[in-house]
C-alpha cells in the first residue's frame, strides 16, 4: 500500500510540475508557420494582417521594426504581460496581456521575427 501511495504521489507531482510554465529563459526557436496562424487569430485585429498597425490601432511593425531588437525573452514578457509604448498613442490603447503557453509564444515570436524583424521577408520561411 505504501508503494502505491508513493507512486501515486510521484505521478501527481510530475504532472503538476510539467504543467508549470517554463521560465522565459527556456524559450526555444518556434515554428513561424504555426505562429502566423496564432497571429491571425489573436493579433491581426489590432496590428493588421500585414503588421501595419491597422490604421493606428496598434504598433506598425513595418515602420517600428526596431521593436524586434529585443530578445525573445523581452518580447515574450511584453506579450505575456501587455505593453505600453512610451511616447506612443494608439487607438486600441495599451496592448493587453495575452494568455499564451510557451509554445504559442515561441511560435508567434518566430513569425514576428521572420515577417517583421531584422532580415524580414514578405513570405514565411519554407
Amino acid at each position: 500500500m505504501n508503494i502505491m501511495k508513493t507512486v501515486s504521489l510521484a505521478f501527481v507531482t510530475a504532472v503538476a510540475l510539467s504543467s508549470v510554465a517554463p521560465s522565459q529563459a527556456e524559450l526555444l526557436p518556434g515554428d513561424a508557420r504555426r505562429g502566423a496562424e496564432i497571429y491571425a487569430q489573436r493579433c491581426v485585429m489590432c496590428h493588421g494582417e500585414n503588421g501595419d498597425g491597422n490604421g493606428g490601432m496598434a504598433a506598425n511593425f513595418l515602420e517600428e521594426w526596431y521593436r524586434f531588437t529585443k530578445t525573445d525573452e523581452e518580447l515574450a514578457e511584453s506579450i505575456r504581460n501587455g505593453f505600453r509604448s512610451e511616447g506612443k498613442s494608439y487607438a486600441a490603447g495599451s496592448m493587453p496581456p495575452q494568455l499564451m503557453n510557451n509554445r504559442d509564444l515561441e511560435d508567434v515570436i518566430a513569425y514576428l521575427r521572420s515577417r517583421f524583424g531584422e532580415g524580414r521577408s514578405l513570405s514565411l520561411p519554407e
